[in-house]
Protein backbone atom coordinates (compact mmCIF):
# COMPACT_ATOMS: atom_id res chain seq x y z
CA UNK A 1 0.00 0.00 0.00
CA UNK A 2 2.82 2.40 0.89
CA UNK A 3 4.52 1.78 -2.43
CA UNK A 4 1.26 2.34 -4.33
CA UNK A 5 0.64 5.63 -2.50
CA UNK A 6 4.22 6.72 -3.16
CA UNK A 7 3.90 6.01 -6.86
CA UNK A 8 0.56 7.80 -7.13
CA UNK A 9 1.45 10.87 -5.08
CA UNK A 10 5.19 11.34 -5.51
CA UNK A 11 6.21 9.71 -8.76
CA UNK A 12 3.01 9.62 -10.78
CA UNK A 13 3.73 8.89 -14.39
CA UNK A 14 1.37 9.26 -17.34
CA UNK A 15 1.65 8.07 -20.87
CA UNK A 16 0.74 10.46 -23.64
CA UNK A 17 0.70 10.31 -27.43
CA UNK A 18 -0.07 6.62 -27.63
CA UNK A 19 2.58 5.68 -25.10
CA UNK A 20 5.44 7.53 -26.82
CA UNK A 21 6.00 10.07 -23.98
CA UNK A 22 6.45 9.37 -20.30
CA UNK A 23 6.03 12.09 -17.69
CA UNK A 24 7.45 11.44 -14.24
CA UNK A 25 5.97 13.77 -11.64
CA UNK A 26 7.93 14.56 -8.50
CA UNK A 27 6.04 16.08 -5.59
CA UNK A 28 7.09 19.29 -3.89
CA UNK A 29 9.84 18.84 -1.27
CA UNK A 30 10.78 15.44 -2.77
CA UNK A 31 13.38 17.20 -4.89
CA UNK A 32 15.78 20.11 -4.38
CA UNK A 33 17.59 22.28 -6.94
CA UNK A 34 20.95 24.04 -6.61
CA UNK A 35 21.05 26.44 -9.53
CA UNK A 36 24.61 27.53 -8.70
CA UNK A 37 25.88 23.96 -9.17
CA UNK A 38 23.37 23.19 -11.91
CA UNK A 39 22.06 20.08 -10.15
CA UNK A 40 18.76 18.70 -8.97
CA UNK A 41 18.54 15.84 -6.46
CA UNK A 42 15.29 13.95 -6.33
CA UNK A 43 14.14 11.46 -3.75
CA UNK A 44 12.77 8.37 -5.48
CA UNK A 45 10.90 5.38 -4.13
CA UNK A 46 10.10 2.27 -6.20
CA UNK A 47 12.72 3.06 -8.81
CA UNK A 48 12.11 -0.33 -10.41
CA UNK A 49 8.94 1.12 -11.98
CA UNK A 50 11.26 2.87 -14.44
CA UNK A 51 13.45 -0.09 -15.36
CA UNK A 52 12.49 -0.14 -19.06
CA UNK A 53 12.26 3.13 -20.97
CA UNK A 54 13.31 1.81 -24.37
CA UNK A 55 9.86 2.25 -25.95
CA UNK A 56 9.52 5.99 -25.26
CA UNK A 57 10.50 8.71 -27.66
CA UNK A 58 10.47 11.33 -24.90
CA UNK A 59 10.79 11.24 -21.11
CA UNK A 60 9.78 14.29 -19.12
CA UNK A 61 10.37 14.88 -15.42
CA UNK A 62 7.98 17.36 -13.84
CA UNK A 63 9.49 19.02 -10.76
CA UNK A 64 6.33 20.48 -9.31
CA UNK A 65 5.40 23.01 -12.06
CA UNK A 66 8.75 22.94 -13.87
CA UNK A 67 9.02 20.38 -16.69
CA UNK A 68 12.36 19.13 -17.95
CA UNK A 69 13.10 16.77 -20.82
CA UNK A 70 15.82 14.12 -20.65
CA UNK A 71 18.43 15.08 -23.28
CA UNK A 72 19.15 11.41 -23.84
CA UNK A 73 16.55 8.83 -22.96
CA UNK A 74 18.06 6.29 -20.55
CA UNK A 75 17.34 2.59 -20.78
CA UNK A 76 16.35 2.70 -17.11
CA UNK A 77 16.62 5.09 -14.19
CA UNK A 78 19.41 4.38 -11.73
CA UNK A 79 20.90 5.79 -8.55
CA UNK A 80 24.37 5.27 -10.04
CA UNK A 81 23.90 7.61 -13.02
CA UNK A 82 23.33 11.32 -13.52
CA UNK A 83 21.11 12.65 -16.31
CA UNK A 84 21.15 15.84 -18.33
CA UNK A 85 17.67 17.41 -18.31
CA UNK A 86 16.63 20.61 -20.08
CA UNK A 87 13.73 23.05 -20.16
CA UNK A 88 13.26 26.32 -22.03
CA UNK A 89 15.57 28.27 -19.72
CA UNK A 90 18.34 26.03 -18.40
CA UNK A 91 19.94 22.62 -18.18
CA UNK A 92 20.48 20.64 -14.99
CA UNK A 93 22.18 17.42 -13.97
CA UNK A 94 19.62 15.13 -12.33
CA UNK A 95 20.70 12.81 -9.50
CA UNK A 96 18.33 10.30 -7.93
CA UNK A 97 18.74 9.49 -4.26
CA UNK A 98 17.43 6.85 -1.91
CA UNK A 99 18.38 9.00 1.11
CA UNK A 100 16.00 11.42 2.82
CA UNK A 101 16.18 14.99 1.50
CA UNK A 102 16.31 17.98 3.85
CA UNK A 103 16.10 21.64 2.87
CA UNK A 104 16.62 24.51 5.33
CA UNK A 105 15.77 28.13 4.46
CA UNK A 106 16.67 31.05 6.70
CA UNK A 107 16.68 34.81 6.08
CA UNK A 108 19.30 35.34 8.81
CA UNK A 109 22.90 34.17 9.03
CA UNK A 110 23.23 30.90 10.95
CA UNK A 111 25.59 31.44 13.88
CA UNK A 112 27.04 29.60 16.88
CA UNK A 113 24.30 30.59 19.33
CA UNK A 114 21.64 31.69 19.53
CA UNK A 115 19.31 29.60 17.42
CA UNK A 116 17.73 31.66 14.66
CA UNK A 117 14.32 30.96 13.07
CA UNK A 118 14.22 28.96 9.83
CA UNK A 119 12.01 26.65 7.80
CA UNK A 120 12.77 23.02 7.10
CA UNK A 121 11.35 20.52 4.63
CA UNK A 122 11.93 16.79 4.91
CA UNK A 123 11.09 13.95 2.52
CA UNK A 124 11.62 10.21 2.73
CA UNK A 125 9.64 7.15 1.67
CA UNK A 126 7.32 7.41 4.69
CA UNK A 127 6.73 11.11 5.20
CA UNK A 128 6.99 14.57 3.67
CA UNK A 129 6.59 17.57 5.95
CA UNK A 130 7.63 21.15 6.65
CA UNK A 131 8.18 22.86 9.98
CA UNK A 132 9.49 25.91 11.75
CA UNK A 133 12.84 25.31 13.42
CA UNK A 134 15.53 27.09 15.37
CA UNK A 135 19.00 26.44 13.98
CA UNK A 136 22.54 27.18 15.13
CA UNK A 137 26.05 26.01 14.34
CA UNK A 138 27.47 23.22 16.47
CA UNK A 139 30.99 22.11 17.28
CA UNK A 140 34.42 23.36 18.28
CA UNK A 141 37.11 23.12 15.61
CA UNK A 142 34.43 22.10 13.12
CA UNK A 143 33.02 25.64 13.25
CA UNK A 144 35.87 26.63 10.94
CA UNK A 145 35.26 23.92 8.34
CA UNK A 146 33.62 24.89 5.03
CA UNK A 147 30.89 22.32 5.69
CA UNK A 148 29.03 23.15 8.90
CA UNK A 149 27.39 20.98 11.54
CA UNK A 150 24.00 22.19 12.78
CA UNK A 151 21.85 21.89 15.89
CA UNK A 152 18.10 21.91 15.19
CA UNK A 153 15.14 22.51 17.45
CA UNK A 154 11.67 22.00 16.00
CA UNK A 155 9.19 24.77 16.78
CA UNK A 156 5.41 25.06 16.60
CA UNK A 157 5.71 28.58 15.14
CA UNK A 158 8.46 31.02 14.21
CA UNK A 159 8.82 32.35 17.76
CA UNK A 160 10.22 29.18 19.30
CA UNK A 161 8.16 29.64 22.45
CA UNK A 162 6.78 26.10 22.08
CA UNK A 163 8.67 23.17 20.61
CA UNK A 164 7.29 20.18 18.73
CA UNK A 165 8.46 16.58 18.55
CA UNK A 166 9.17 14.91 15.21
CA UNK A 167 10.30 11.39 14.37
CA UNK A 168 12.53 10.10 11.60
CA UNK A 169 12.40 6.40 10.79
CA UNK A 170 12.93 4.23 13.86
CA UNK A 171 14.66 6.96 15.81
CA UNK A 172 13.07 8.64 18.79
CA UNK A 173 10.36 11.31 18.68
CA UNK A 174 11.92 14.57 19.86
CA UNK A 175 12.30 18.27 19.18
CA UNK A 176 16.12 18.36 19.29
CA UNK A 177 18.30 16.97 16.47
CA UNK A 178 21.84 17.22 15.09
CA UNK A 179 22.98 17.41 11.46
CA UNK A 180 26.59 16.18 11.58
CA UNK A 181 28.65 17.36 8.59
CA UNK A 182 31.23 14.51 8.64
CA UNK A 183 33.62 16.94 6.96
CA UNK A 184 36.94 15.79 8.42
CA UNK A 185 36.35 12.10 7.62
CA UNK A 186 37.25 11.22 4.01
CA UNK A 187 35.03 8.13 3.76
CA UNK A 188 32.03 9.75 5.49
CA UNK A 189 31.36 6.46 7.29
CA UNK A 190 33.40 6.23 10.49
CA UNK A 191 30.94 8.17 12.64
CA UNK A 192 27.95 6.27 11.21
CA UNK A 193 29.55 2.88 11.78
CA UNK A 194 30.87 3.79 15.24
CA UNK A 195 27.52 5.07 16.52
CA UNK A 196 25.56 2.10 15.20
CA UNK A 197 28.23 -0.34 16.42
CA UNK A 198 27.99 1.01 19.96
CA UNK A 199 24.21 0.51 19.93
CA UNK A 200 24.77 -3.08 18.79
CA UNK A 201 27.37 -3.70 21.49
CA UNK A 202 25.73 -2.16 24.53
CA UNK A 203 22.25 -2.09 26.02
CA UNK A 204 21.52 -0.09 29.20
CA UNK A 205 21.58 -2.37 32.21
CA UNK A 206 18.34 -0.78 33.43
CA UNK A 207 16.51 -1.50 30.14
CA UNK A 208 13.96 -3.68 31.96
CA UNK A 209 12.83 -0.63 33.95
CA UNK A 210 13.22 1.73 30.97
CA UNK A 211 12.56 -0.12 27.68
CA UNK A 212 12.84 3.12 25.67
CA UNK A 213 16.34 3.87 26.94
CA UNK A 214 19.19 3.83 24.43
CA UNK A 215 22.88 3.53 25.22
CA UNK A 216 23.84 6.21 22.69
CA UNK A 217 22.72 8.21 19.68
CA UNK A 218 21.23 6.58 16.61
CA UNK A 219 22.04 8.14 13.24
CA UNK A 220 20.71 8.15 9.67
CA UNK A 221 22.24 9.43 6.43
CA UNK A 222 20.49 12.37 4.73
CA UNK A 223 21.28 14.86 1.96
CA UNK A 224 21.07 18.54 2.85
CA UNK A 225 20.37 21.85 1.10
CA UNK A 226 20.79 25.15 2.97
CA UNK A 227 19.29 28.29 1.43
CA UNK A 228 19.21 26.67 -1.98
CA UNK A 229 22.81 25.40 -1.86
CA UNK A 230 23.61 21.71 -1.79
CA UNK A 231 25.88 21.00 1.19
CA UNK A 232 26.31 17.23 0.89
CA UNK A 233 25.66 14.12 2.97
CA UNK A 234 25.10 14.35 6.72
CA UNK A 235 24.32 12.17 9.69
CA UNK A 236 20.94 13.09 11.11
CA UNK A 237 21.58 12.26 14.75
CA UNK A 238 19.69 11.93 17.99
CA UNK A 239 20.93 13.89 20.99
CA UNK A 240 22.57 12.41 24.08
CA UNK A 241 20.36 13.74 26.86
CA UNK A 242 18.19 12.71 29.78
CA UNK A 243 15.38 11.62 27.47
CA UNK A 244 17.64 9.44 25.30
CA UNK A 245 19.01 7.64 28.35
CA UNK A 246 15.70 7.75 30.25
CA UNK A 247 17.39 9.04 33.40
CA UNK A 248 15.23 9.71 36.42
CA UNK A 249 14.03 13.31 36.53
CA UNK A 250 14.91 15.95 39.09
CA UNK A 251 12.15 16.16 41.73
CA UNK A 252 13.67 18.63 44.16
CA UNK A 253 16.51 16.21 44.70
CA UNK A 254 19.10 14.98 42.19
CA UNK A 255 18.29 11.52 40.90
CA UNK A 256 19.52 11.03 37.32
CA UNK A 257 22.82 12.73 36.44
CA UNK A 258 24.46 13.54 33.09
CA UNK A 259 27.84 15.19 32.54
CA UNK A 260 29.51 15.91 29.20
CA UNK A 261 33.29 15.64 28.89
CA UNK A 262 34.52 18.60 26.84
CA UNK A 263 38.22 18.78 27.81
CA UNK A 264 40.86 16.95 29.83
CA UNK A 265 41.20 16.90 33.61
CA UNK A 266 38.83 15.29 36.08
CA UNK A 267 37.05 13.79 33.06
CA UNK A 268 40.05 11.50 32.53
CA UNK A 269 40.57 11.05 36.30
CA UNK A 270 43.94 12.70 36.02
CA UNK A 271 43.24 15.49 38.51
CA UNK A 272 40.78 16.61 41.17
CA UNK A 273 40.24 20.38 40.79
CA UNK A 274 38.87 22.48 43.62
CA UNK A 275 35.11 22.16 43.95
CA UNK A 276 33.11 25.05 42.46
CA UNK A 277 29.52 24.31 43.30
CA UNK A 278 27.80 27.01 41.24
CA UNK A 279 29.88 26.73 38.04
CA UNK A 280 28.51 25.12 34.87
CA UNK A 281 31.92 23.64 34.03
CA UNK A 282 34.32 21.74 36.28
CA UNK A 283 37.35 19.57 35.60
CA UNK A 284 36.63 19.19 31.88
CA UNK A 285 32.90 18.50 32.38
CA UNK A 286 29.72 20.39 31.60
CA UNK A 287 26.53 19.65 33.54
CA UNK A 288 23.85 18.49 31.10
CA UNK A 289 21.33 17.23 33.66
CA UNK A 290 20.02 18.48 36.02
CA UNK A 291 20.39 21.84 34.25
CA UNK A 292 21.05 25.22 35.80
CA UNK A 293 17.33 25.86 36.29
CA UNK A 294 17.32 23.02 38.81
CA UNK A 295 20.79 22.94 40.34
CA UNK A 296 24.49 23.27 39.53
CA UNK A 297 25.67 20.87 42.20
CA UNK A 298 29.03 19.22 41.49
CA UNK A 299 29.39 17.45 44.84
CA UNK A 300 28.21 14.03 43.64
CA UNK A 301 30.62 13.98 40.69
CA UNK A 302 33.42 15.39 42.83
CA UNK A 303 32.89 12.60 45.35
CA UNK A 304 32.97 9.95 42.63
CA UNK A 305 36.12 11.41 41.05
CA UNK A 306 37.80 11.63 44.45
CA UNK A 307 36.91 7.98 45.06
CA UNK A 308 38.37 6.84 41.70
CA UNK A 309 41.61 8.78 42.19
CA UNK A 310 42.23 8.63 45.93
CA UNK A 311 40.52 5.56 47.43
CA UNK A 312 42.81 2.86 48.76
CA UNK A 313 43.55 -0.13 46.59
CA UNK A 314 41.52 -2.32 48.92
CA UNK A 315 38.49 -0.05 48.90
CA UNK A 316 38.66 0.39 45.14
CA UNK A 317 38.96 -3.35 44.49
CA UNK A 318 36.07 -4.18 46.80
CA UNK A 319 33.59 -1.47 45.82
CA UNK A 320 34.31 -0.05 42.34
CA UNK A 321 31.57 -2.11 40.65
CA UNK A 322 29.11 -0.74 43.17
CA UNK A 323 30.06 2.77 41.98
CA UNK A 324 30.35 2.10 38.23
CA UNK A 325 28.43 -0.34 35.99
CA UNK A 326 30.83 -3.20 35.26
CA UNK A 327 29.00 -4.33 32.12
CA UNK A 328 29.14 -0.79 30.71
CA UNK A 329 32.81 -0.39 31.62
CA UNK A 330 33.75 -3.62 29.83
CA UNK A 331 31.76 -2.81 26.70
CA UNK A 332 33.08 0.74 26.58
CA UNK A 333 36.70 -0.33 27.07
CA UNK A 334 36.36 -2.82 24.21
CA UNK A 335 34.54 -0.28 22.01
CA UNK A 336 37.03 2.51 22.75
CA UNK A 337 39.98 0.32 21.90
CA UNK A 338 38.43 -1.36 18.90
CA UNK A 339 37.97 2.09 17.36
CA UNK A 340 41.08 3.50 19.02
CA UNK A 341 39.07 6.70 19.43
CA UNK A 342 41.84 8.82 20.96
CA UNK A 343 39.59 11.73 21.99
CA UNK A 344 37.07 9.51 23.73
CA UNK A 345 38.88 8.66 26.96
CA UNK A 346 37.48 11.74 28.69
CA UNK A 347 36.89 14.64 26.33
CA UNK A 348 34.28 13.14 23.99
CA UNK A 349 32.41 11.11 26.55
CA UNK A 350 29.33 11.38 28.73
CA UNK A 351 29.22 10.16 32.31
CA UNK A 352 25.71 9.37 33.55
CA UNK A 353 23.75 7.89 36.41
CA UNK A 354 20.26 6.45 36.01
CA UNK A 355 18.96 7.08 39.53
CA UNK A 356 20.01 7.76 43.09
CA UNK A 357 22.24 4.98 44.50
CA UNK A 358 22.77 3.42 41.05
CA UNK A 359 26.27 3.24 39.47
CA UNK A 360 27.66 5.63 36.87
CA UNK A 361 28.16 4.59 33.26
CA UNK A 362 29.71 5.87 29.99
CA UNK A 363 28.16 7.04 26.71
CA UNK A 364 30.35 7.91 23.68
CA UNK A 365 29.84 10.84 21.32
CA UNK A 366 31.70 12.61 18.47
CA UNK A 367 33.20 9.45 16.99
CA UNK A 368 34.67 10.61 13.67
CA UNK A 369 38.25 10.43 14.98
CA UNK A 370 38.36 6.64 14.98
CA UNK A 371 39.40 3.56 12.99
CA UNK A 372 42.89 4.93 12.29
CA UNK A 373 41.91 8.58 11.90
CA UNK A 374 42.63 11.60 14.09
CA UNK A 375 40.07 14.29 14.96
CA UNK A 376 41.45 16.56 12.21
CA UNK A 377 41.09 13.95 9.45
CA UNK A 378 44.75 12.91 9.31
CA UNK A 379 45.63 9.22 9.30
CA UNK A 380 46.74 7.86 12.67
CA UNK A 381 48.15 4.51 11.64
CA UNK A 382 48.70 3.10 15.13
CA UNK A 383 47.25 -0.32 15.91
CA UNK A 384 49.43 -1.61 18.75
CA UNK A 385 48.53 0.39 21.84
CA UNK A 386 45.76 0.49 24.43
CA UNK A 387 43.78 3.64 25.25
CA UNK A 388 43.00 4.27 28.91
CA UNK A 389 42.31 7.01 31.42
CA UNK A 390 43.11 7.21 35.14
CA UNK A 391 40.04 5.16 36.04
CA UNK A 392 40.89 2.43 33.56
CA UNK A 393 44.50 2.33 34.73
CA UNK A 394 43.38 1.43 38.24
CA UNK A 395 41.00 -1.24 37.00
CA UNK A 396 43.71 -2.82 34.84
CA UNK A 397 46.24 -2.76 37.65
CA UNK A 398 44.00 -3.97 40.50
CA UNK A 399 41.75 -6.42 38.62
CA UNK A 400 38.64 -5.85 40.78
CA UNK A 401 36.06 -8.62 40.67
CA UNK A 402 38.25 -10.71 38.38
CA UNK A 403 37.83 -8.06 35.70
CA UNK A 404 40.57 -9.42 33.45
CA UNK A 405 38.92 -12.79 32.96
CA UNK A 406 35.51 -11.20 32.35
CA UNK A 407 36.70 -8.75 29.72
CA UNK A 408 38.81 -11.37 27.97
CA UNK A 409 35.77 -13.62 27.72
CA UNK A 410 33.60 -10.73 26.48
CA UNK A 411 36.15 -9.95 23.79
CA UNK A 412 36.20 -13.60 22.76
CA UNK A 413 32.38 -13.60 22.52
CA UNK A 414 32.30 -10.44 20.38
CA UNK A 415 34.97 -11.82 18.06
CA UNK A 416 32.53 -14.53 17.01
CA UNK A 417 29.66 -12.10 16.48
CA UNK A 418 29.72 -8.29 16.18
CA UNK A 419 33.51 -8.01 15.97
CA UNK A 420 34.12 -11.02 13.77
CA UNK A 421 36.72 -9.86 11.23
CA UNK A 422 34.64 -10.58 8.15
CA UNK A 423 31.48 -9.12 9.73
CA UNK A 424 33.19 -5.86 10.69
CA UNK A 425 34.97 -5.49 7.34
CA UNK A 426 31.73 -6.15 5.47
CA UNK A 427 30.05 -3.47 7.59
CA UNK A 428 32.55 -0.94 6.28
CA UNK A 429 32.50 -2.22 2.71
CA UNK A 430 28.70 -2.21 2.43
CA UNK A 431 28.41 1.42 3.61
CA UNK A 432 31.27 2.48 1.32
CA UNK A 433 29.70 0.71 -1.64
CA UNK A 434 26.35 2.37 -0.95
CA UNK A 435 27.92 5.83 -0.82
CA UNK A 436 30.05 5.18 -3.89
CA UNK A 437 27.51 3.47 -6.14
CA UNK A 438 24.86 6.07 -5.33
CA UNK A 439 27.27 8.85 -6.41
CA UNK A 440 27.31 10.42 -2.96
CA UNK A 441 31.10 10.82 -3.01
CA UNK A 442 30.76 12.46 -6.42
CA UNK A 443 28.16 14.88 -5.07
CA UNK A 444 30.38 15.69 -2.07
CA UNK A 445 33.05 16.78 -4.55
CA UNK A 446 30.53 19.00 -6.35
CA UNK A 447 29.47 20.69 -3.12
CA UNK A 448 33.03 20.88 -1.75
CA UNK A 449 35.64 20.99 -4.54
CA UNK A 450 38.43 20.58 -1.98
CA UNK A 451 37.03 17.14 -1.10
CA UNK A 452 38.80 14.24 -2.78
CA UNK A 453 37.60 10.67 -2.37
CA UNK A 454 40.96 8.92 -2.48
CA UNK A 455 40.91 5.32 -3.71
CA UNK A 456 43.42 4.46 -0.97
CA UNK A 457 41.05 5.43 1.85
CA UNK A 458 39.07 2.17 1.79
CA UNK A 459 42.08 -0.21 1.72
CA UNK A 460 43.63 1.84 4.53
CA UNK A 461 40.72 1.44 6.95
CA UNK A 462 40.25 -2.24 6.09
CA UNK A 463 43.94 -2.99 6.67
CA UNK A 464 43.87 -0.93 9.86
CA UNK A 465 40.90 -2.89 11.23
CA UNK A 466 42.51 -6.25 10.49
CA UNK A 467 45.76 -5.22 12.19
CA UNK A 468 43.88 -3.73 15.14
CA UNK A 469 41.87 -6.91 15.66
CA UNK A 470 45.06 -8.97 15.58
CA UNK A 471 46.69 -6.77 18.21
CA UNK A 472 43.63 -6.79 20.47
CA UNK A 473 43.41 -10.58 20.19
CA UNK A 474 46.95 -10.72 21.58
CA UNK A 475 46.24 -8.12 24.25
CA UNK A 476 43.13 -9.84 25.61
CA UNK A 477 44.83 -13.24 25.39
CA UNK A 478 47.54 -11.83 27.65
CA UNK A 479 44.83 -10.42 29.90
CA UNK A 480 43.09 -13.77 30.19
CA UNK A 481 46.35 -15.55 31.04
CA UNK A 482 46.97 -13.23 33.99
CA UNK A 483 44.36 -14.58 36.39
CA UNK A 484 45.35 -14.35 40.02
CA UNK A 485 45.10 -17.41 42.22
CA UNK A 486 45.15 -17.61 45.99
CA UNK A 487 48.17 -19.91 45.87
CA UNK A 488 50.16 -17.46 43.76
CA UNK A 489 49.23 -14.56 46.02
CA UNK A 490 50.49 -16.45 49.03
CA UNK A 491 53.84 -17.48 47.60
CA UNK A 492 55.00 -14.49 45.47
CA UNK A 493 55.58 -10.90 46.56
CA UNK A 494 57.59 -7.93 45.25
CA UNK A 495 59.25 -5.52 47.67
CA UNK A 496 59.77 -2.68 48.23
CA UNK A 497 56.60 -1.54 46.49
CA UNK A 498 56.75 1.36 45.63
CA UNK A 499 60.33 0.88 44.47
CA UNK A 500 63.18 2.97 43.05
CA UNK A 501 66.26 1.00 41.98
CA UNK A 502 65.88 -2.68 42.81
CA UNK A 503 62.89 -4.92 43.33
CA UNK A 504 63.23 -8.10 45.37
CA UNK A 505 61.17 -11.23 44.80
CA UNK A 506 59.89 -13.14 47.81
CA UNK A 507 58.87 -16.75 47.16
CA UNK A 508 58.23 -19.78 49.33
CA UNK A 509 60.28 -21.77 46.85
CA UNK A 510 63.50 -19.84 46.10
CA UNK A 511 64.94 -22.45 43.74
CA UNK A 512 65.07 -22.18 39.97
CA UNK A 513 65.04 -19.36 37.43
CA UNK A 514 62.36 -16.66 37.67
CA UNK A 515 60.94 -15.25 34.43
CA UNK A 516 60.15 -11.53 34.66
CA UNK A 517 58.05 -9.50 32.22
CA UNK A 518 57.20 -5.83 32.86
CA UNK A 519 54.27 -4.15 31.07
CA UNK A 520 53.06 -0.59 31.21
CA UNK A 521 49.33 0.00 31.64
CA UNK A 522 48.88 0.34 27.89
CA UNK A 523 49.94 -3.28 27.40
CA UNK A 524 53.42 -2.51 26.02
CA UNK A 525 56.15 -4.88 27.17
CA UNK A 526 59.13 -2.94 28.54
CA UNK A 527 61.29 -5.67 30.03
CA UNK A 528 61.64 -9.43 29.66
CA UNK A 529 64.38 -11.36 31.39
CA UNK A 530 65.28 -14.44 33.41
CA UNK A 531 66.38 -13.75 36.98
CA UNK A 532 68.85 -16.07 38.69
CA UNK A 533 68.94 -14.10 41.91
CA UNK A 534 65.89 -12.86 43.80
CA UNK A 535 65.98 -9.27 42.57
CA UNK A 536 65.97 -7.25 39.34
CA UNK A 537 66.78 -3.65 38.46
CA UNK A 538 64.11 -1.07 37.66
CA UNK A 539 66.43 1.92 37.21
CA UNK A 540 65.45 2.22 33.55
CA UNK A 541 61.75 2.60 34.37
CA UNK A 542 60.11 6.00 34.81
CA UNK A 543 57.96 6.95 37.80
CA UNK A 544 54.73 5.19 36.85
CA UNK A 545 52.62 2.15 37.64
CA UNK A 546 53.42 -1.18 35.94
CA UNK A 547 52.24 -4.76 35.85
CA UNK A 548 55.04 -7.26 36.51
CA UNK A 549 54.55 -10.90 35.56
CA UNK A 550 56.56 -13.21 37.80
CA UNK A 551 56.37 -16.64 36.23
CA UNK A 552 53.10 -15.53 34.57
CA UNK A 553 51.64 -14.23 37.85
CA UNK A 554 50.78 -10.47 37.66
CA UNK A 555 51.68 -8.03 40.42
CA UNK A 556 51.09 -4.25 40.40
CA UNK A 557 54.35 -2.35 40.88
CA UNK A 558 54.77 1.39 41.47
CA UNK A 559 58.07 3.11 40.65
CA UNK A 560 58.78 6.30 42.59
Amino acid sequence: MKRLITILLCLTHTWLSLGQTMTIRIAEHSYQIDDSLGIVISFVDSLEVYNNLDNYQEVIIALNQREYTFDSIPTALSYSESYAITNTTNQLSLYLTRLPLISIMSSDTIVDEPKIPARISYADEDQVFTSNIGIELRGGNSLYYPKKTFDLEFWKDDTGIETRDVQFGNMRSDDDWILDALYNEPLRLRSYIANTLWLDIHTPTYAVQEPNAKSGADVSYVELFVNGRYTGIYNLSEQIDRKQLQLKTYNGSIRGELYKGVSWGASTFGSLPTLQSEAQEWGGYEIKYPNEVDTSNWELLYDFTDYIINSSDTEFSNTVWERFVKENYIDYFIFLNMLRATDNTGKNIYLAKYNTNTPYFYIPWDLDGSFGLRWDGANDNVTNSILTNGFMDRVIALNPGNYRQTIAQRWSDYRTTILDTKTLLNRVISIHNMLSSNLLYARESLAHPEYISNDENLPYILTWIEQRLTYLDEYFAMTSSSIETTTDRDIIQLYPNPAREKVFIKRNDNSGIVKIKVFDLLGNILMSQEVLENYFSVESLSQETYVVFVNDYPIRLVIQ
